[in-house]
């Protein structure tokens, strides 16, 4: 089975890198290396890394030009024939999740699993798109924490350092589309998400980035295809699913054990309580 690269980028949250380094070394499966980059944290984090270095297969600590710079430091320290990004305050879902996924990873360029997205009250279950359209991707994003990328592909064509929030979006889209390299759904729940990071709390600036991204590789529009009933359903669900996140995160309720559910297989979403 494949080696599996998994970085984690931080800087200034040392909370978040004691969620995520644990989730990581306590991992069953074996055949893995550890890769953080930290980008010259003055909160405790380097000194946290130092008392973690024996299990830490590299790990630096200085200045970077901004996450993807961070995320290809990482990439080119990388030999693992696959790369999972499990940046500061993300975390697997349990010990066992890389054991379950390994045998998924047969060569396929991105193999990507469940997510459950968190913030303070409610929590989404996130299942990746059988086959993601054009259409399905320019407004919607797969989570990278769950997905896994062949990492002879990232190290060929790695982040592009000039977008501040969407190069992962970017770089799927891309090399998807435009490259043909091949992709998989898998039914693993790999990650847990917590929204604070700034793709959340930067929608316009993500808006903006999307744009521009789809303007360049597609500068007649995009393309068009002939979607599948599955693959309408699956965009009609992750509309509903996003809207209905929204409204529910705005109105602040709070309903014990409440289960909203959609009839679809993108979102699932229920009320978590702490």
């Amino acid at each position: 089975m494949a080696k599996i690269s998994i970085i984690t980028i931080s800087y200034n949250n040392l909370e978040g890198l004691k969620r995520t380094i644990p989730s990581v070394l306590s991992q069953t499966y074996n055949d893995y290396e550890y890769i953080v980059v930290d980008g010259g944290s003055n909160d405790g984090s380097k000194e946290y890394l130092e008392s973690k270095s024996a299990q830490i297969t590299r790990w630096v600590s200085e200045p970077d030009k901004g996450i993807y710079n961070a995320m290809n430091k990482g990439i080119a320290m990388a030999t693992g024939e696959y790369c999972i990004f499990m940046n500061s305050g993300d975390h697997f879902l349990s010990a066992m999740v890389l054991e379950k996924a390994a045998p998924e990873l047969d060569g396929t360029d991105y193999c990507v699993g469940r997510t459950i997205v968190m913030d303070e009250q409610y929590a989404s279950l996130r299942m990746p798109p059988k086959s993601p359209t054009l259409r399905f991707l320019s407004d919607n994003a797969l989570q990278h924490q769950s997905t896994f990328i062949k990492t002879q592909l990232l190290k060929e064509h790695p982040y592009d350092e000039s977008l501040k929030i969407v190069a992962d979006w970017a770089h799927f889209v891309e090399n998807r589309y435009v490259r043909h390299h091949s992709y998989k759904s898998m039914d693993i729940v790999v990650a847990v998400f917590y929204l604070d990071g700034i793709s959340f709390n930067q929608p316009k600036q993500v808006r903006t980035e999307f744009n521009l991204v789809l303007k360049r590789l597609f500068p007649n529009g995009l393309p068009k295809e002939k979607e599948t009933k599955e693959q309408k359903q699956e965009l009609l669900t992750a509309k509903v699913a996003y809207k209905l996140e929204r409204a529910m995160r705005k109105s602040g309720l709070k309903r014990d054990l409440k289960i909203l559910r959609t009839n679809a297989l993108f979102s699932a979403i229920y009320t978590y309580v702490r």
